[in-house]
């Protein structure tokens, strides 16, 4: 298995060998995310989740909807044609919550309130604080509003790398989750606090918004690659970006060629299959209860005439857990958008309120237009990867818009026969729109030149906000597992034996 934080792992692992599932490990694990690493998670946020069991896969799509009293002529404009990602405007119903007890009472083994023991000792007790997770705590203060700001930084300050970080009210919450379910959450006095600070903050968020969430089971989104078949949560997530620019470069048969001179033009390749699979999503993606989405035949379709060098979608962050067992794999991934979410702090809980509603488009003509009680463009891809039907390789990787991207170029590695921790350690680019695309120096130089020659230009790694991403992968071969996680970030990897 492989999580963000060692503190994540740790519990993923206690809980696999206390005789949990798959499921079960991964969702004990994303709790204590969202206490060691809140700027990327928590129960204020949403959840996709990709799970195989028995030849069976299951796709949940925990997202939250916004506020059934949103008025879009109301709403602001960031600039760049999308809902502010600071305030109420953002703020839509959290569905992390629901999301675990979905998924628990599919798959769960364990008894609900062990699964939040960890997160629950974390918060109550303290765990340390890695040393990108304070990078990036410190580099968001400005995003909190006074509540958040009292809850994250009550010493006036991030939490130093190493130091033990202590949420009391968070804890309290986890508590009675552990004891009442997701009702916690979603009704009673948490559900007031949660509508008073976000309706403070202007969000169209009630109560009666938070008693009707409810997660969906949906059918998964397929690319076939040959042999191998990516799975993904289909429309409005933005796995359709990653699954349309693999196939663009699977079917020019390039997808694992990564050596020589045809290796490098897979890699421009690449760049290219993204710009047009990000344009094609910008325009499609949109919540289907609400809009008329194209498929993804129809997507796919669409690619070729796709335009290049065209914007990208705004790049939040999130957090990925992976495991596997014998009998199920799961790729989990929660999020609350961006760093401390939307700054909204809701004080009784001790955690922030997602900025998920900043994927909404405020041009009100377009099918992803902000509105009331629709979900928006969601950036986070939870993928798995089938081998002739059989689950060979999860993975994540945070960032935005560099989810897709990392996740292309390690699929990519992998098939080309690196081993995982070089695929996920190797040099990366990443597409930043407008023709314009950011590599690490480890990046191959026959890939940068390439991308180049491609008609790109290569721009200073210092102008990029978001990094390089950071992955958690787990790789079946054979009947043996390896797991890793990537050095950009503070997360942990292990293999272990299960008593029979």
């Amino acid at each position: 298995m492989s999580a963000g934080h060692p503190k994540a792992a740790g519990a993923a692992v206690a809980l696999l060998e206390a005789g949990g599932s798959a499921v079960d490990a991964a969702i004990g694990a994303d709790a204590v995310m969202g206490v060691v690493e809140p700027t990327g998670t928590g129960v204020g946020g949403d959840l996709m989740a990709v799970v195989a069991t028995g030849g069976v896969i299951a796709v949940l799509d925990g997202s939250g909807r916004s506020g059934r009293r949103t008025d879009p002529a109301s709403v602001p404009d960031n600039g760049h044609g999308f809902v502010p990602s600071v305030g109420g405007c953002a703020v839509t119903v959290p569905g992390a919550v629901a999301a675990w007890a979905d998924l628990h009472g599919r798959f769960g083994r364990l008894p609900w309130p062990a699964l939040f023991e960890p997160a629950i000792e974390a918060a109550a007790n303290g765990a340390e604080v890695g040393a990108t997770g304070s990078r990036l705590w410190q580099g968001a203060r400005g995003r909190l509003d006074a509540a958040g700001e009292a809850i994250y930084f009550p010493a006036g300050t991030a939490p130093a790398p190493g130091e033990r970080w202590r949420n009391p009210a968070l804890a309290a919450v986890l508590a009675q989750i552990a004891a009442n379910g997701p009702e916690a959450l979603y009704r009673g006095p948490l559900a007031q606090a949660i509508t008073d600070a976000a309706v403070a903050a202007g969000s169209s968020v009630h109560t009666d918004d938070l008693a009707g969430h409810a997660s969906q089971w949906v059918e998964p989104l397929r690319a076939g690659l040959g042999d191998h078949e990516l799975l993904t949560v289909p429309p409005p997530c933005q796995g359709a970006a990653a699954a349309l620019a693999a196939q663009w470069v699977h079917d020019r048969g390039l997808l694992g060629v990564t050596e020589g001179d045809t290796g490098a033009r897979a890699a421009a390749t690449m760049v290219e299959a993204l710009d047009r699979a990000f344009a094609v999503a910008l325009d499609c993606l949109a919540d289907p209860a609400n809009a008329d989405v194209p498929g993804y035949d129809e997507m796919r379709a669409r690619m070729s005439g796709a335009p290049r060098r065209g914007p990208m979608p705004l790049g939040p962050g999130t957090v990925f857990t992976v495991v596997f067992t014998s009998e199920q794999a799961v790729v989990l991934t929660s999020s609350v958008c961006d760093r401390f979410g939307s700054g909204v702090g809701v004080p009784e809980g001790g955690f922030v309120l997602q900025s998920r509603g900043r994927g909404f488009s405020t041009d009100l003509s377009h099918p992803n237009a902000v509105g009331p009680a629709k979900r928006p463009y969601h950036t986070i891809v939870p993928t798995l990867i089938l081998e002739q039907g059989r689950p060979v390789l999860g993975m994540g990787v945070v960032g935005g818009i560099m989810q897709p991207q990392g996740q292309l170029q390690i699929l990519h590695r992998v098939l080309g026969g690196a081993d995982l921790a070089a695929a996920v350690e190797a040099g990366r680019f990443r597409l930043i729109g407008d023709g314009r695309v950011t590599a690490e120096e480890s990046l191959e130089p026959g890939w940068r030149a390439a991308i180049g020659d491609a008609g790109y230009e290569l721009v200073d790694t210092a102008d990029v906000i978001g990094g390089f991403g950071g992955a958690q992968a787990v790789l079946r071969t054979g009947d043996t597992l390896t797991a890793t996680a990537d050095s950009r970030r503070d997360g942990t990897s292990a293999v272990i034996a299960l008593p029979d």
